[in-house]
């Protein structure tokens, strides 16, 4: 055999071995990756109502080369990569969209009969500034949405200013209204926080007390506390990592069940002794919420009734895994309107109209430092803007792309600002500083 048979039967016995061993990761990979494309697509031209052209050309940045193609008649969105893997996303009405994995659509639609028209809405009222903070905050909103550099798009597309429960600022991008429901990715989270507080005020949960799962009962992680999951320092081992084939990524993408699949992680730290960002431990949260209703269209039906309908959040959308599970650490969609109407509540101390929605103090408990987050994070809220010299009542619900919502009891503020800003290419400090200072 020549020497360069030998070589080119090397070249190919490496390769054979290269496809068998990185084969499996890269197809999880791109399964993801259709998943990813599939469900975005579907919560944005369903939920939100866009164009699919605006969603590919704006929200799939992170994975460019998939096909995706709209069922409206079947309520559907369907991803493909290179033609080798492709995911379905179904829409049902009030529910936002799941990816179609464990179950069929039939199965899915069949989940629940919920009715989710109903829907209270109240109008915040609007309020007036002197010129001065009139002419401040144009020129904030007019940098906020203003792109300097095309190829790194800012994509701002919705702000609301609230003082003392008032709309004083408000703008929209070309497409998006005040009605529009938009995704808030993470700071679902901080609406997770509040389905705990409302059951701790009745009494179903304890902050203090060991977590309610049966599966840690005769183990370490026996030890670890509800307050521990809602302050991520519950020392669950937990890959949070969005650019690879991750305990995240899995969780959000491919398990039926985010909650049960998150709760199967092994202890790594004692509770209390580190901090580290997980949304896993958020969906074990919704695990536990879940597991206090005798029903899935009683615990379908808890947020709508006990917090979205109460605030005149009509354009909520949380939307559930395939369980029945609402991913709570990720897919919520709402209004920006309705994103402000959330932190006026937290900024009320949980009083909305009269009436003591959270616990007393539930608010306080939220904005809390956590030891060990070096001065970042609190309850399913973020406090990390403090270190930059803003207020030190200010907490803040926080997610990807730039969706903030700020709350400044102090200042009486509420700052909403939503949009697909990739690349962290939006200098969020400077505007919410510009912002405060108006006042």
């Amino acid at each position: 055999m020549s020497l360069l048979k030998k070589f080119l039967l090397g070249i190919l016995l490496v390769l054979v071995i290269a496809i068998g061993y990185f084969g499996p990761y890269y197809y999880q990979y791109a399964q993801i990756g259709a998943a990813y494309n599939a469900k975005t697509v579907c919560s944005c031209v369903f939920v939100s109502g866009r164009s699919l052209a605006s969603v590919e050309k704006e929200d799939l940045y992170t994975i460019p080369y998939g096909t995706q193609t709209i069922d409206r008649k079947a309520h559907t969105a369907t991803a493909s990569l290179f033609g080798l893997v492709s995911q379905t996303a179904l829409y049902r009405p009030g529910l936002g969209c799941t990816l179609i994995n464990s179950l069929t659509a039939k199965e899915l639609k069949a989940q629940t009969k919920l009715d989710f028209t109903a829907k209270t809405t109240q109008e915040l009222p609007d309020s007036t500034l002197s010129e001065d903070q009139r002419q401040t905050l144009a020129k904030t909103l007019d940098w906020a949405f203003a792109e300097p550099d095309t190829s790194f798009p800012v994509l701002t597309r919705a702000v609301v200013v609230l003082h003392r429960g008032k709309v004083v600022a408000e703008r929209y991008a070309p497409g998006i209204s005040r009605t529009t429901p938009l995704l808030g990715w993470s700071m679902t989270k901080s609406v997770t926080n509040a389905m705990i507080g409302l059951l701790v005020k009745d009494g179903k949960l304890k902050v203090d007390a060991p977590a309610p799962i049966a599966e840690w009962k005769n183990d370490e992680r026996k030890a670890i506390k509800l307050d521990n999951l809602l302050r991520m320092n519950s020392g669950l081992d937990f890959e949070e990592n969005y650019s690879n084939v991750s305990d995240a990524t899995k969780m959000l993408f491919r398990v039926p069940n985010a909650g049960q699949f998150a709760l199967q992680s092994k202890m790594q730290a004692k509770p209390g002794r580190e901090w580290y960002y997980s949304s896993g431990t958020t969906n074990i949260l919704q695990e536990i919420i879940r597991r206090q209703f005798k029903s899935l269209d009683d615990y379908l039906a808890f947020p709508h009734q006990r917090l979205f309908n109460k605030l005149g959040m009509s354009t909520a959308v949380l939307e559930p895994d395939p369980s029945g599970n609402y991913v709570g650490s990720s897919f919520m969609f709402a209004s920006a309107r309705d994103w402000a109407k959330f932190g006026q509540l937290y900024l009320q101390d949980g009083v909305w109209k009269g009436e003591q929605i959270l616990p007393k103090g539930w608010a306080a408990y939220s904005a809390k430092e956590t030891p060990h987050s070096d001065g970042f994070y609190a309850a399913q809220f973020w406090i990390g803007y403090r270190k930059d010299g803003m207020p030190a009542d200010l907490f803040y619900a926080d997610g990807f792309e730039g969706q903030r919502v700020l709350i400044v009891p102090s200042k009486q503020l509420v700052v909403v600002r939503l949009g697909c800003t990739g690349y962290n290419n939006f200098e969020d400090k400077r505007f919410f500083e510009e912002i405060l200072g108006a006042f």
